[in-house]
């Protein structure tokens, strides 16, 4: 089985109308490919343009698959379609089922076959990847977590998400959530890929040379993801082969307890696509 997968499309972002055209350049290449599953590891298209995005691999005819991204869930005050949390837990799945893509944050796609399933979720953050360090370093810039003010501009998360959960209390349910979902599956297969929007390890957030020390570059990895993921991929590691995400636009490759994560890299401007050929695990990148 050849998987294809992408992340952070971003159809009809403002002012990156070179994004679009890339996406284009990437659905040809699929069809070209004819994968045998293709996945997008979240950030679609914000708002109106989620649909959109997705009618451009109408013509995919193989099993697609999707978690949504942080974008996907951004709502403006008095959205027609409701709070983030109706968007993700009603729209997108309809609007994914209309256009032939199963919506992993409802339940696995399971591959009896090939002893394999799709196991994924949006993921979110707690603070939890630096929380100690900031209590160490920045006692007093706490209150900057709930408000996600950074020292220079705001995590644009605090303008259009709005639900009724904190950051850690969305956190502890979608975590939940993949945990069934993982058990789930892991009873009918013996494998499972998980796939997510936000990194499900901290391995795969952004890449640095150095530890980061700054208020700012610990304030995104507050808001990159969660322990308690990190924790569940790690329990359940000797059936996760792979893990894939996106969300921070920064092409990446690590490992946790020998599962091998692959943070997709694709950006505002340039798309990228992996292939992964199950169950030889061979990767293949290819740039849009």
């Amino acid at each position: 089985m050849r998987i294809a997968l992408t992340a952070d499309l971003h159809w009809c972002a403002t002012n990156h109308p070179r994004g679009d055209e890339s996406t284009k350049r990437l659905v040809a290449l699929l069809e070209r490919q004819r994968p045998d599953l293709f996945v997008i590891a979240g950030d679609v298209g914000a708002g109106a343009h989620f649909a959109p995005c997705l009618e451009l691999f109408a013509g995919l005819k193989c099993p697609k698959a999707l978690v949504p991204g942080n974008h996907d869930v951004w709502v403006t005050k008095d959205d027609a379609r409701g709070d983030s949390w109706q968007v993700y837990r009603h729209v997108l799945p309809r609007l994914c089922a209309e256009h032939g893509f199963h919506y992993l944050d409802d339940g696995p796609l399971v591959f009896a076959a090939e002893d394999c399933a799709l196991v994924g979720s949006i993921n979110w953050y707690d603070y939890s990847w630096a929380l100690e360090a900031l209590q160490r370093r920045y006692p007093n810039e706490l209150k900057r977590l709930p408000t996600k003010m950074f020292v220079r501009g705001q995590h644009n998360d605090a303008n259009f998400v709005r639900w009724g959960f904190d950051d850690p209390g969305f956190t502890r349910q979608a975590a939940a959530t993949l945990e069934r979902h993982l058990e789930s599956a892991l009873q009918q297969v013996p494998k499972a890929i998980v796939v997510t929007h936000h990194p499900p390890f901290y391995g795969l957030g952004f890449p640095r040379l150095l530890p980061p020390l700054t208020l700012d570059s610990l304030l995104w990895d507050a808001f990159l993801g969660n322990k308690t993921v990190e924790e569940l991929l790690k329990r359940h590691a000797a059936a996760i082969p792979f893990a894939f995400c996106g969300h921070t636009h920064r092409s990446r490759q690590n490992t946790l307890a020998g599962i091998r994560g692959f943070n997709v890299g694709s950006d505002y401007e340039r798309k990228c696509l992996l292939l992964l050929d199950w169950p030889a695990g061979r990767i293949e990148t290819q740039w849009c």
